[in-house]
Parts: structure tokens; sequence; C-alpha cells
């Protein structure tokens, strides 16, 4: 009985590394690092979520699929709860279907965390927020998709430590998304749109720090549209 993984887990688990110890945090369900182990990707996981009731729909899947002596399953406010012998072992980590900022709130904990650990980030929103994040605190993304599930596409972001680097705006909105690709492009002028609604809510406000506002988001947006094009 094999693991289904819808197409957002399923990018995930192409960025997760081969022979690791894999650590889901957010997990919900436990069907990524259920899948990771079962078909060999992974030797071991550790899942966690913030409460127990969370957990319980992971430990029912471990349980479906008989992975208990090799998925643990811990209840963790991100990287808090988990054990420092635990996190030593940890060569990946994968944190999916949260906002962008949380996702770095989370990683800020991360200090006992392998110099070579391997990051998987799918935001559900503000991805440029955590691409600065990133940057300033010594990752370097070293690959990055964007996938359509349902009605909404997600980017999911791989990335490893490296040099600390300040991103323009520009790249904390674009990434290494390839514009060339259908669903990157989807995802970019999804941003654009965006953009240009901030922009025009601000328009109508009085003080002239909102307009100044709603002219660099213009201007992003242009920025994007170009970046897109070139």
């Amino acid at each position: 009985m094999s693991v289904k993984l819808d197409r957002r887990l399923a990018q995930c688990a192409e960025y997760v590394g081969k022979g690791g110890v894999v650590l889901d945090i957010g997990t919900d369900h436990a069907y990524l690092p259920c899948y990771l182990v079962s078909e060999g990707i992974c030797r071991r996981a550790l899942a966690s979520d913030i409460s127990q009731g969370t957990l319980g729909f992971a430990c029912r899947t471990v349980e479906k699929y008989m992975l208990s002596d090799s998925v643990e399953l811990y209840c963790s406010d991100g990287l808090k709860g988990i054990p420092a012998c635990a996190l030593e072992e940890v060569t990946d980590v994968v944190i999916a279907g949260m906002g962008g900022e949380l996702i770095a709130k989370i990683l800020e904990d991360g200090s006992l965390l392998r110099d070579d650990i391997n990051l998987v980030l799918q935001p559900n929103t503000r991805s440029a927020v955590l691409r600065k994040y990133l940057g300033e605190s010594g990752f370097e993304t070293v690959s990055e998709s964007a996938v359509s599930d349902g009605k909404f596409i997600y980017p999911v972001i791989n990335a490893k430590r490296g040099e600390k680097r300040r991103l323009s705006e520009l790249e904390a909105h674009v990434g290494k998304l390839d514009p060339l690709k259908a669903q990157a492009r989807g995802f970019l002028e999804h941003e654009i749109n965006r953009l240009l609604e901030a922009a025009a809510g601000l328009s109508e406000a009085r003080d002239v720090q909102s307009r100044l506002r709603a002219d660099e988001l213009r201007s992003l947006a242009g920025d994007i549209r170009d970046y897109i094009s070139r």
C-alpha cells in the first residue's frame, strides 16, 4: 500500500535528500514523512505538529502504513519541542503549508540544526518575506519551483546554508523561479496583480507615505513583468 501525495507535497519530496533523516514540521496527516520512508528516500523521519489533536491524524497515518518504527511523532511548536539529540541527526527539514513569516520565525530557533542542513520550504503566503529572511540569515536558495494544487499556485524553495546576503525587492519576489515554466509564470503574474491591487488601495489614502508606497509597489510590479518578459 503506497502513500499518495498531492502535487504540492510531491514537489517538496523532490527536494529532500536521499538516505537521510527528515523532519517535517507542521506535518498534519504525516503523509510526506510516511511517503519518504516507505519509498526508501529517507531512512527515518521525525514529524511534528503543534497540538495533540492534530497529531492524532498523523498517528493514524503512521499506524495505517505500519511505520511506527521509522516515523517518530512530536507535539511541538516548531522546533522547540524536538529533543536536541534528535535534531543533531536531522539532515532535511520540511516546513510546508504555512505563511512565510511563520516559517521564518520557526527557523530562527534552528541553532541546533546541522551546518549542512537541507531546507525544503513551501510558503502559502508572504514568500518574499521568507526569501529575505533566508538571505539575511545565511541561507542560499539553490532551487525553486512553483506547483499548482487546486486553484492555487505555491512556490517550493530548496535552500542550504551559504553566505549572508540582502536581497533586492525584485529578488525577494521572484526568487529563483523560471518564468519560462508555466506554473512559475502563473505565480509571478499573481504577484503582479497582488501588488497592483495593494497599490490601488494605498493610492486612495491621503497621507504622502501611503501614496509613495503605492508608487513603489507599481514600480515593483513593473520590474516583475520585465523579468517575466526578458
